[in-house]
């Protein structure tokens, strides 16, 4: 009959179980190093078999792929703008900023800059960049996006374009320097030559479309502009003809700078001025003549006839002294009856009367001189009184024209100034400059860039690798068996004996001694071979003996402790190898003394009997 017993606990370092109580939080590394050989020692088939054919496919990538060298060429967007003219740009540059470098990265990519270098280097006759060959990976990609192949039909010339643009896109590499305003620009291809060639074109291509786009951008500012002067000139010569037409209807006249009627009232003060001054001397000369002659004076002292300045009285005056003196000598000396004497105060006497008339004569030309002079005064007050009030009139009329005036400077001056900005366009696009130049010319390079042998290499090792442990964790995961003692007890929370671990192939026979005569009875022995059942007997110090001897060890201890001498193996499967470890241990206490009867109760076909 069959019995059960439980096996004496047994001491174990694994998953704790709700009936051994609280373990320790952590996991020991002897612990870790366990899990992990038994890992590798299940899985590593499916590990070296990933790692093999991920070897394989890189070695195929290797041997298929062809080579490939890259080309590198700098470009520097200089801060310093170049001044080769003292002029102000028309377009108002700025100084380059990390976010204008960066757009500078992005219009080397552009289909702008793309397109000039494929016109310049005929790129559309090339193979490389409209029918690439680039390995057996290549082309099994092409055939699986493309699976019936390419019509037959000649591509067209847009096809080749987009082709050719696409290729040079993708193995164009541009890149700034960290934040220097230097851009790298690198490309890749099977012939170095032709990869420095398109990274020197990229360079020369970049720096023509920024001189064509401020040259453009020069044309139109300066095309604008020049409409924008003749709107300017049409203004300002209508501000300037309505000036003049202001001035005419208004009566306006301007000379050396000043206004007619200020010039004319200017003058007419100056000559009010004189005139009264005038009017003043010939009245201060009339009052003295007519002192003189109220007076009654003979004859005028010699400050009267220097104040008149009159040469006739003045020579009177000489002849009447003369006669003065010689008759008061004659008096003296002949007496003043003497006829000499009387002849000469008659003489004298007519003197005095002749420089009477002679200052009479004087009075009335002084006489007439004022009133000249004061009719003078008199017309030129009146005319100085009409300009004025013509003046006040003008000088209304002066605010309107004031107004006209600034218009039309203003006008004349803005079409002055466009005027400058537009020659100063039109030397710009004869003479463009860009800030953008080449610091570094590419060069074919002497080695290959790609595919980098030791890198792939590198990456499939680590990758075969990582992939075969990642099969191997699922197919652990997957696996629905008790692999470790462990999770025999922390599963069904009881002890495990052993492991029997899987035992593969034939066993190797063990000398023995020479065959016993068993008396007839040799039907009734179990023939060694080469199965299992004598792996125990021919491998005493295998894992899978040792496994057993640790099962006959807990049978003894049971049998100590309880007496029970029938051990019952059983299996919930067919094949699970209940009759080879039964045979095993029946071998192993047969080995040391003692006597076994093992009996197969198995319904099925029994292969111990």
């Amino acid at each position: 009959m069959l019995q059960t017993f439980k096996a004496p606990t047994l001491p174990y370092r694994g998953a704790q179980t709700p009936a051994s109580g609280p373990g320790p939080d952590y996991i020991s590394l002897e612990e870790l190093f366990k899990v992990f050989t038994g890992f590798l020692h299940r899985q590593y088939p499916i590990i070296v078999a990933c790692f093999l054919l991920i070897m394989a496919l890189a070695a195929v990538y290797l041997l298929t792929t062809p080579p490939s060298f890259t080309a590198f060429a700098k470009l520097m967007i200089d801060s310093r703008k170049v001044q080769l003219f003292q002029q102000q740009s028309v377009l108002g540059d700025t100084p380059p900023d990390t976010w204008s470098v960066d757009s500078q990265v992005e219009v080397l990519l552009s289909e702008n800059v793309a397109l000039a270098i494929i016109k310049d280097l005929h790129l559309t006759e090339d193979p490389e960049f409209v029918a690439p060959d680039d390995g057996l990976f290549s082309t099994i990609k092409g055939w699986v996006l493309n699976p019936f192949g390419s019509s037959e039909e000649q591509p067209s010339e847009f096809a080749l374009t987009r082709a050719a643009i696409g290729r040079l896109q993708s193995h164009l590499i541009i890149s700034r320097a960290g934040l220097t305003y230097v851009i790298n620009i690198g490309f890749r291809s099977h012939n170095p030559q032709r990869a420095a060639q398109v990274a020197n074109a990229v360079a020369e291509a970049y720096i023509d479309d920024q001189l064509e786009a401020k040259y453009q951008a020069t044309r139109r500012a300066g095309n604008w502009m020049r409409d924008r002067i003749k709107e300017l000139r049409d203004q300002a010569t209508n501000a300037e003809r309505a000036v003049v037409d202001f001035k005419t209807k208004n009566n306006i006249v301007a000379a050396g700078g000043r206004l007619m009627n200020e010039q004319q009232l200017s003058e007419l003060n100056s000559s009010l001025i004189q005139a009264r001054a005038q009017t003043a001397e010939a009245k201060a000369k009339l009052s003295r003549v007519d002192e003189i002659l109220r007076s009654g004076v003979e004859v005028p002292d010699a400050t009267v006839t220097d104040s008149l300045r009159n040469e006739v009285i003045t020579k009177l005056r000489s002849q009447y002294l003369d006669f003065s003196r010689k008759e008061a000598e004659y008096s003296v000396k002949y007496g003043s009856g003497h006829l000499s004497v009387v002849n000469m105060r008659t003489q004298m006497h007519e003197i005095r009367k002749v420089i009477v008339d002679e200052l009479g004569r004087i009075a009335q030309t002084y006489r007439s001189d004022h009133e000249i002079a004061k009719a003078r005064e008199e017309s030129i007050s009146k005319s100085l009184a009409d300009i004025v009030s013509v003046s006040q009139t003008a000088n209304q009329a002066q605010i309107a024209l004031r107004d006209l005036e600034s218009s039309a400077q203003t006008y004349r001056a803005l079409h002055d100034n466009f005027l400058q900005r537009y020659m100063e366009s039109v030397q710009q696009q004869s003479f463009p400059i860009t800030e953008a130049r080449l610091i570094t010319t590419a060069t074919p390079p002497l080695s290959q860039s790609n595919p980098r042998i030791r890198l792939i290499l590198m990456m499939a090792a680590a990758g075969g690798v990582i992939v075969g442990s990642g099969l191997g964790l699922l197919r652990d995961i997957a696996d629905r068996v008790f692999r470790t003692s462990d999770q025999v007890a922390s599963i069904l929370h009881t002890d495990c004996i052993a492991v029997l671990p899987k035992v593969k192939g034939p066993v190797t026979l063990r000398p023995h001694p020479p065959t016993t005569d068993y008396g007839g009875l040799e039907h009734r022995i179990i023939k060694r071979d080469q199965s299992l059942f004598w792996a125990v007997v021919d491998s005493p110090f295998s894992r899978f003996a040792e496994s057993i001897r640790a099962i006959k060890i807990a049978a003894d201890l049971n049998r100590s402790a309880k007496g029970s001498k029938v051990l019952a193996f059983t299996a919930s499967l067919p094949n699970e190898g209940k009759s080879t470890t039964a045979m095993a241990l029946a071998q192993s206490i047969a080995s040391v003394g003692g006597r076994v009867v093992l009996l197969d109760a198995d319904l099925q076909p029994r292969s111990v009997a």
